[in-house]
């Protein structure tokens, strides 16, 4: 029942008057019943107060509801209460002295936690690691001095235990265990559950003790301690108030005790046990034994006073001496708090270059790599590290074969002979980028086409940077603007990848267009122009630009081989496909740690649940036991059952314990796998791990750490395993330290301003090691900081930093993880990662390849077998015997010569000189000769290479007129990287450049490149410094001059070249220019098929094949002057033909006589040009418009729309004096005949025979065919037609057919007005309907020409190719002169797409859909319609009622 105010609480009695019609309230809670509603409220609201006691636990403040809950949990706490502890409990409470009951069960509590008695349940380990439940037989005790009386601790007790077999009915083990062997289950005897025990059986009193009824209950008047311990009974001490009470002096005294007095003093005095104890002046006073009866003599008063002074004397030195004790014990109680308090400071995490307890960190081995120094070797293990991580990307194998190793790589950057090496990373990772480029414009292009953004990026940023900027948009035009091609398309070999480096370094940062911008925000993290690696190359290092353009790569010093190689590195990490890959790397890393983390708390909790479950099923059995009445063989079946249940749970737990600790360590393993840097230590180290070099890596940067402290830290105090004691001692020490400061510093003070000295220093007194004090010499050994940045390993700059060390052996990691400081803040860190991995770092790091890192270590390591490798064939070879520069010239040489003979003997030109063997033996001798007074070069031959100088620089003879000055004109041409070229720096002077570069010698190569150039005959040339077929022959159309402007720039810029590696750039280019397939080099006799004796070898002038001169019929002995054609390509004969009378319909006859008389000169051209005759016309001259039948015309040029006859092919002068001009004149008096005649043909009704005979003579060619379809109307065709009817249907369509439907019949009148306006152009409509055509989404198929390396087959099919960038090309060069002869061009897109592709096919879809809205665009813009498609003729023609619906 709930104390109420500690006092027992009686609840309210029940009338016994009640009737069965009175009004009672119920109190739920007390479960009583009053009359009375306001004692009903009172009722309820005292046992809602918090002024309850709970009458078990003693605890007050609490409601009757919480009272009475406490009381419930605590009788369940004690029917757990072990049944073998409690007789042990109470004896031992019987021989407490304690005035109160906290300090009596704390004293009981102390005494049997740490102890165990005999016949307790108790858990045991006898043997490994197996922890099992047993009894305790006995107990023994270590052996003790007879005459000692003190209390034994518990460690020197040992335990007799028998632990419970499996089978109840078997007897257990038996064996001695240790203290530290035996324990108590978990939460079987606590500190509350002893002192609520012993609450229950306890008597108050002046000294507490035990309830007799609990002693009679447990007879414990009849226990020896034996029985239950060994040993004599423990000796409590007394509460302070009973021992001042049993000191006290006794009633009989003859002086009375006042307050204040002697007596009252000696009760603080120490226990007897103490030495140096204080006694009460009692002693000193004669007591009076109550045998003897003497008569009291009277006292002198004399005597009397002198007693009491000396009583009064004593007492005041023995207050003296208690207010003296108390200083005292406050002091140290003080001073024990100031320790604690240091302690707990101490304790916390700190800066490790405050901690004083540091211990010697294990030296590792210095690396010390053949010609990579200290500063260089971490760039050198980032690049490894980096080819290692993204080899898919950059794809390593192909360029490397085996991955890229460290020797390899050494040796790439420090030898001559691997230059090719270094060369081939460059390229590498320069491919990537331009890789990377293309796959980033493609996707910001998707579903729109590649467009040329109209807005520019605005770049936010100061003005240097929108400056360089610009420079570099500009730089980005170069390679486009001067050598034909994008600069990613530049070839790439070690004799160019220098300047195409350079280029890219250059033209890095440009301004991108708006939406390739807005795409790169979002895709690549916010990234702009002005994030660009290499803009900030360019700002911070423009020395290394200045440098590549007169050196090669491999020549660069080592600072700037890296600076590139990590420029391009962080390129290459800047793209959103690379991000992609790293993001998903460590979403991989995470989920890989969140699992490992989750099994880790799933281990964790194994063991308490297995332990529960065992529990859980102890009890089921035994409830079962007591519900059912189990015993005898029924009890042992279901204890059987139960040892069974256990041991199944048992071999459950230990297989997933052992799944668990597999699957941790493969996850473990995994995780290592993404580690690389670890952390730090006391000196700012950090601890790398590279995945291509084996071993842990310890790097001391350069990078500033900070000043140095203000003075170093003081030696700590002998280490000591107590922490406690090492800790006061450190506390007493720095006390001492700052004391002595102090004084040291007012000492100073007094001397008047006169420089303070340290006191180590004075009369010679330090100690100095090699001219190093000891201080400074021991904070160098701990690595902290001195105090002086001359000697400071940590914050001083140095010898000593950068430096590299590597740990790998076993012993190295375990000595650092025992030295590394756990109160550290980088080193606890640090510490725990190498004991999380310390197992995987053990192994790792067993592959370390010393033999490289140091070279005192060579011997040891085995050697790489060379069999293992497999062997790469240099592109570059640079003899022993020369530099790289001169290896680079030779070879820049020799391609010269040898491009120049392929050219001579080729037939593709002669170079312009005197002696060409004179000039090819002094190139060959390494000197240049150029046979002539001065080279001209550039626009219009221009400039002069006596006179204009690179850069700009004119070097004008002095005997040179004014004027001529004047006319001399200005090179404005400037290299791209000009803003970077700076004479003076800071006002020191630019390094000198290497001699190997020489500016005179690659001026030298220049010229005599030049003059190959302009030695190659310009119809040999082709893009990109050439023109092409179709741009030469439109020239020749317009009467424009071929004149090569890219050839003139490609000139310009070659003579600025400064480096070999931008010779042969030019050179490359040239090369590609070349038509090497009209070289006779390459022709084969197309007699016998051989390409042997290229002299002798004539070439064809019109199909380029090439023929022996001893193979043709009849032989020929030299090569014939002029033109030669071959047997194929020769035109025919003229041989006179009679004329034959045709047959044709009477109705045609009359239209054809009415149409001869009225026009008899276009009959005339209704003949075949060859024969005479007429008949069906399919090929027509492109010069003179004369037409020919199929068989007349050239076999190779048969139904072509470049067709030329025999006359126009090969004009002679004999034949015809007319000039070209009147040939053309001619031509177009020809053709206005022809128009005026089909314009009275179109105006005749569409009812005739005639015009049905046209409408069914314009049919289709089957797909695939190139032959016209025989049939007409179903019957085949008997004789040749007349001119009118062949002219109308096969060399221009029907005007009678608009997309397969038939118009109206219209007037001649009307149908002149609208031929007048289909030869208008309108130049604005037709853009604007070529740019929305090229938006849609449908033109993707038609955008480009259809690359042939793709579609092999597909000239077979379809003669005249046509796209829409070529349409639009044509038009913005006016090539068009009518809006009918652009829409025929789109109309001929979608013929040849449904020619070539099936009805089904997504690419024929796709016309379908664009030409609806061709057609639909036309008629919003008031164009005409698109001609009818072949495809919808042919529809109408073989099947009319399925034929395709009109789009509109």
């Amino acid at each position: 029942m709930p104390l109420l105010k500690r006092k027992a609480f009686e609840k309210s009695a029940v009338s016994e008057y009640l009737r069965d019609d009175d009004e009672v309230f119920h109190c739920e809670i007390t479960d009583e019943i009053f009359k009375d509603y306001e004692e009903y409220c009172e009722r309820v609201i005292l046992v809602n107060s918090m002024v309850w006691t709970c009458e078990m636990t003693g605890k007050n403040n609490l409601t009757y509801a919480e009272a009475l809950e406490s009381e419930k949990t605590a009788r369940r706490s004690l029917k757990d209460f072990p049944m073998e502890l409690r007789i042990p409990i109470l004896y031992l409470a019987t021989k407490t002295k304690r005035c109160s009951f906290a300090e009596m069960s704390e004293d009981v509590f102390n005494f049997v936690r740490e102890r165990f008695f005999v016949g307790e349940t108790v858990e045991a380990c006898l043997e490994g690691d197996m922890w099992c439940e047993a009894h305790v037989l006995s107990v023994t005790a270590q052996k003790q001095r007879p005459d000692s009386k003190a209390m034994l601790p518990p460690t020197a007790y040992c335990y007799e235990v028998e632990q419970f077999a499996e089978d109840p009915m078997e007897a257990g083990q038996i064996g001695t265990a240790p203290h530290d062997r035996v324990r108590r289950r978990k939460g079987v005897y606590t500190r509350d559950k002893n002192r609520l025990f012993l609450k229950q059986f306890v008597a108050p009193g002046p000294v507490i003790g035990v309830k007799k009824s609990a002693l009679d209950k447990y007879n414990i008047a009849k226990v020896n301690f034996d029985q239950i311990f060994t040993g004599s009974p423990p000796d409590f001490p007394s509460s302070k108030k009973l021992i001042k009470s049993s000191m006290s002096p006794p009633s009989t005294s003859k002086l009375p005790a006042k307050p204040g007095s002697a007596t009252k003093l000696s009760l603080n005095k120490p226990s007897p046990d103490k030495k140096g104890r204080q006694e009460s002046m009692d002693k000193f006073i004669k007591k009076t034994e109550k045998t003897e009866v003497k008569p009291k003599a009277p006292m002198d008063p004399a005597a009397r006073k002198t007693q009491q002074d000396l009583v009064d004397k004593m007492r005041k030195a023995e207050e003296l001496l208690r207010q003296r004790k108390e200083e005292e014990k406050l002091k140290k109680k003080e001073k024990n708090a100031l320790v604690m308090a240091f302690m707990k400071e101490w304790q916390k995490v700190k800066d490790d270059q405050e901690l004083e307890d540091h211990k010697m960190l294990p030296k590792g081995t210095v690396v010390e790599v053949d010609g990579i120094s200290h500063k260089h070797f971490g760039d050198f293990l980032s690049v490894l590290e980096f080819v290692q991580n993204f080899s898919e990307i950059l794809k390593v194998k192909d360029v490397f074969h085996n991955e890229l190793d460290m020797e390899t790589f050494r040796k790439s950057l420090t030898a001559k002979e691997h230059a090719w090496m270094f060369s081939e990373l460059v390229q590498m990772m320069l491919a990537t980028i331009f890789s990377l480029q293309e796959d980033e414009a493609e996707e910001y292009n998707e579903k729109k086409g590649i467009q040329e953004s109209v807005e520019n990026e605005q770049i936010e940023g100061p003005a240097s940077t929108m400056r360089a900027t610009e420079l570099a948009t500009k730089a980005g035009k170069w390679a486009q603007t001067y050598l034909g091609t994008s600069l990613s398309k530049l070839p790439l070999d070690p004799t160019t990848v220098s300047e195409v480096l350079r280029l890219h370094l250059l033209s890095s940062g440009g301004a991108a267009g708006a939406r390739c911008a807005a795409w790169r925000h979002h895709q690549r993290g916010g990234y702009s122009s002005a994030d660009d690696p290499a803009l900030q190359l360019r700002a911070s290092a423009p020395g290394v630009l200045r440098r590549l353009r007169t050196r090669h790569l491999a020549d660069l010093p080592m600072d700037d081989k890296f600076l590139i190689l990590q420029c391009l590195m962080n390129q290459i990490l800047s793209y959103a496909t690379v991000r992609d890959q790293i993001e998903e790397k460590i979403e991989e890393y995470k989920n890989l740690k969140q699992a490992l983390r989750t099994l880790q708390i799933s281990e964790r909790k194994r063991e308490p649940q297995l332990s529960a479950a065992r529990v859980e099923l102890k009890k089921e059995t035994a409830q079962k036991k007591e519900e059912l009445k189990l015993t005898g063989d029924k009890a042992r079946q279901a204890d059987e059952q139960l040892a069974e249940a256990i041991d199944k749970l048992k071999k459950e737990s230990d297989a997933k314990r052992v799944e668990n600790e597999k699957k941790n360590k493969e996850l473990q393993a995994q995780l290592f796998d993404y580690t690389t840097y670890l952390g730090s230590d006391r000196a700012f180290r950090r601890y790398w791990l590279s995945r291509r070099v084996a071993g842990l890596f310890v790097e001391a940067g350069p990078e500033p750490r900070g000043p140095c402290r203000h003075k170093p830290l003081p030696p700590p105090p002998a280490s000591n395993d107590d922490v406690v004691a090492y800790v006061t001692e450190l506390y007493h020490a720095e006390k001492e330290q700052a004391g002595s400061d102090k004084e040291n510093e007012s000492a100073a003070n007094s001397r008047s301003g006169s420089p303070k000295k340290p006191l180590a220093h004075l009369n010679g007194l330090a100690h100095k090691l090699n001219g190093v004090d000891s201080t400074t010499l021991h904070c160098r050994e701990l690595l902290l900081c001195t105090a002086d940045p001359d000697t400071c390993y940590v914050h001083g700059k140095g010898d000593y930093r950068p430096q590299w060390w590597v740990y790998n052996t076993e012993e190295q990691i375990v000595a650092l993880i025992e030295s590394l400081n756990k109160r550290g803040l980088r080193e606890s860190e640090l510490r725990q990662n190498l004991e999380q991995d310390r197992g995987n770092l053990v192994e790792y790091i067993k592959k370390c390849p010393l033999a490289y890192l140091t070279p005192g270590a060579a011997q040891s390591q085995p050697q790489i077998a060379p069999s293992t490798r497999r062997r790469i064939q240099p592109s570059l070879k640079v003899p022993p015997d020369c530099s790289l520069s001169e290896a680079l010239e030779l070879s820049l040489r020799d391609h010269i010569l040898e491009l120049e003979e392929k050219i001579f003997h080729g037939c593709l030109g002669a170079i312009k000189v005197k002696d060409r063997e004179a000039w090819r033996g002094t190139i060959m001798l390494r000197g240049y000769d150029k046979q002539a007074d001065y080279l001209s070069w550039g626009p219009a031959k221009q400039f002069r290479d006596d006179y204009h100088q690179p850069d700009g620089v004119l070097r004008l003879p002095h005997d040179i007129d004014k004027s001529e000055i004047e006319s001399v004109p200005e090179n404005k041409y400037r290299d791209p990287g000009h803003c970077l070229e700076a004479a003076r720096r800071n006002g020191v002077k630019a390094e000198p450049e290497e001699a190997g570069a020489a500016p005179n010698v690659v001026r030298g190569l220049a010229c005599a490149l030049l003059q190959v150039a302009q030695a190659i005959h310009h119809k040999y040339l082709k893009r990109p410094l050439g023109l092409d077929e179709k741009e030469r022959k439109d020239r020749e159309a317009r009467n424009k001059p071929l004149e090569l402007e890219a050839l003139e720039r490609w000139e310009v810029s070659l003579l600025e070249s400064r480096s070999w590696a931008a010779l042969a750039l030019h050179l490359l280019a040239l090369d590609s220019s070349v038509s090497w397939a009209a070289s006779v080099l390459n022709a084969s006799c197309r007699v016998c098929r051989r390409r042997t004796d290229p002299d002798n070898m004539l070439l064809c002038d019109g199909c380029n094949k090439g023929h022996h001169l001893y193979c043709l019929k009849p032989q020929l002995t030299k090569v014939p002057e002029g033109d030669w054609f071959c047997d194929q390509c020769k035109p025919k004969e003229k041989t006179p033909r009679k004329k034959r009378k045709l047959y044709i319909d009477e109705q045609a006859e009359e239209d054809l006589d009415e149409s001869s008389e009225s026009f008899d000169a276009e009959a005339a051209l209704s003949l075949c040009g060859a024969c005479g005759s007429g008949g069906r016309l399919a090929a027509q001259c492109r010069a003179c418009a004369a037409r020919f039948h199929e068989e007349c015309a050239a076999p190779r040029q048969r139904l072509s729309r470049r067709f030329l006859c025999d006359a126009c092919s090969q004009p002679t002068r004999a034949q015809g004096s007319q000039r070209r001009c009147a040939a053309a004149a001619i031509t177009n008096i020809q053709q206005y005949a022809r128009e005026i005649n089909n314009r009275r043909i179109s105006s005749d009704s569409e009812d005739s025979e005639y015009n049905s005979t046209l409408v069914s003579l314009k049919g289709r060619k089957a797909r695939g065919s190139k032959e016209p379809s025989p049939m007409l109307n179903g019957t085949a065709n008997k004789g040749r037609k007349s001119k009118e009817v062949l002219n109308g249907s096969t060399t221009r369509r029907s005007k009678s057919l608009t997309n397969g439907v038939h118009e109206e019949t219209r007037t001649g009148k009307k149908r002149g007005r609208r031929e007048m306006a289909e030869e208008v152009l309108h130049t604005e409509a037709l853009a604007q309907l070529l740019r929305d055509t090229m938006k849609h989404r449908d033109s993707w198929p038609f955008y480009e020409p259809v690359p042939l390396d793709q579609v092999p087959d597909y000239l077979e099919v379809i003669e005249q190719p046509m796209d829409l960038s070529t349409i639009k090309a044509k038009l913005e060069s006016e090539q068009y002169d009518s809006d009918a002869a652009l829409l025929a061009d789109v109309a001929l897109v979608f013929t040849n797409c449904y020619n070539y592709n099936k009805d089904t096919h997504p690419v024929a879809k796709a016309g379908l859909r664009l030409e609806k809205y061709v057609n639909k665009r036309c008629a919003e813009l008031s164009l005409p319609a698109l001609p009818a498609s072949s495809t919808e003729e042919g529809a109408e023609e073989d099947d009319p009622p399925r034929k395709r619906a009109k789009h509109n």
